[in-house]
């Protein structure tokens, strides 16, 4: 089966609210695959003869509203088009072509990339044997092997109610977290000569139950991009730092369910970096853009263990016009089939 039609099967199959049915699907078609206790669906290919492991991951969830597949032209659309089956399913088809001789390919896909990331996460646990990943999500074909993190930070402020007209005999946990809001947007940013400025954005605001009522518990949740060097204790800290001397009790923490992806930077001039850059030129007959990531990525989690680098068809955005998690959300035909051909030559060249 080759990549257009993997990824039209895969696109009939709704995996925004379980993913139950692409498990078993999965299972179904592709050649020695199990379950991991994890959610992570896994096979293994080897060689008979030591060589390179290379690992293949990307994502069999994709975010709500559903948006039907349809196929228009030379795009296909709906939910999930570029982020991520229309990386896996190239992914799909090259690890069905490909016999190595030496060495292995490992295909991992994970459940819930685009909510906990708690899959791979304990999938790599207890530590991974392998030299190199390719992580599909929608780079346009360009290499990227950096990203900055995302961490999901609750920050909680615990006051006193009391009624609305003598608010002075409570403590108000909304104007605090008005004050807390602008600290945090005064902070200094971290600036990464590849990745940039690090940044803290408030998103999620809750507090109050009463219209006449001093409210005594107000949260909101911070987006945080880091860079290399920040780790969740420096993010918390930094937050909490800003935060001692407000009239209210301030706690910070992780915001359950949400992101808490670290940054990565691989070396650009890593061997199988380079190696697999080639095969992209080879197949676009242009230089690819070797350029960070535009979000983060679960392939911060393979980078402690190898080199890893993101690498997909489609596009987060173009411009200022979103295109992944979009009602319009697409991807081009060509660059499936481009994907798949670039996946299955490297394999080939590199498990020879």
């Amino acid at each position: 089966m080759d990549s257009v039609e993997q990824l039209e099967r895969l696109m009939r199959i709704e995996s925004h609210e379980d993913v139950d049915e692409i498990q078993e699907y999965l299972i179904k078609v592709i050649d020695g695959a199990e379950l991991d206790e994890t959610g992570c669906v896994c096979a293994e290919k080897r060689g008979d003869r030591d060589g390179p492991r290379i690992v293949l991951n990307s994502h069999m969830d994709v975010v709500s509203p559903h948006v039907p597949f349809e196929r228009v032209g030379d795009e296909i659309r709906g939910r999930g088009a570029c982020d991520a089956k229309g990386c896996l399913a190239p992914m799909l088809a090259a690890f069905s072509c490909v016999d190595p001789d030496a060495g292995s390919v490992r295909l991992v896909i994970s459940p819930d990339e685009e909510t906990t990331q708690r899959g791979l996460y304990h999938y790599l646990s207890d530590g991974i044997e392998a030299d190199f990943a390719i992580v599909g999500e929608p780079s346009g074909l360009d290499v990227c092997p950096s990203a900055r993190g995302h961490y999901d930070l609750l920050v909680e402020l615990f006051g006193a109610s009391a009624h609305g007209a003598t608010p002075e005999s409570g403590t108000n946990t909304t104007a605090c977290a008005a004050e807390a809001i602008r600290r945090i947007g005064d902070l200094p940013h971290l600036e990464d000569e590849t990745l940039g400025p690090n940044n803290f954005t408030p998103t999620i605001i809750e507090g109050g139950n009463r219209p006449n009522q001093v409210p005594e518990y107000t949260k909101f949740v911070v987006d945080y991009r880091t860079v290399p060097g920040e780790s969740r204790e420096d993010a918390v800290g930094k937050i909490e730092e800003v935060l001692q001397d407000l009239v209210c009790e301030a706690d910070v923490g992780f915001y359950d369910g949400g992101s808490s992806l670290d940054s990565f930077k691989t070396d650009a001039t890593d061997a199988f970096v380079t190696s697999f850059r080639d095969h992209v030129v080879a197949e676009r007959d242009t230089q690819p853009t070797v350029r960070p990531f535009d979000a983060a990525t679960e392939a911060a989690f393979f980078a402690p263990y190898m080199p890893v680098v993101v690498f997909g068809p489609g596009l987060i955005s173009d411009g200022d016009q979103p295109i992944a998690h979009s009602e319009h959300e697409f991807v081009p035909v060509e660059q499936v089939e481009r994907t798949g051909e670039i996946l299955t030559r490297f394999l080939a060249a590199t498990l020879s």
